[in-house]
């Protein structure tokens, strides 16, 4: 029986931060959202004989190139 469970986002508590400590978060998630970006736009690119080599099909590639890249399960 499969079960579904949906999972609250994280959230971190900014009150009490530093303006600079809250900034260098956000520049460390911003610079990890292109980097899924990039790798999702990799995966995109593959043919079917590299597909196939990492394991995935053409329907588990365009599954996981249609997430968006700043949600991450």
């Amino acid at each position: 029986m499969l079960t579904l469970v949906q999972r609250q986002p994280r959230v971190a508590a900014v009150s009490g931060d530093k303006p600079a400590g809250l900034r260098r978060r956000m520049v460390e998630q911003v610079a990890v959202w292109r980097s899924r970006s990039r790798q999702l736009y990799a995966l995109s690119r593959l043919d079917d004989r590299l597909l196939a080599d990492i394991g995935l099909t053409r329907e588990k590639r365009v599954l996981a190139c249609s997430t968006l890249v700043w949600w991450h399960p």
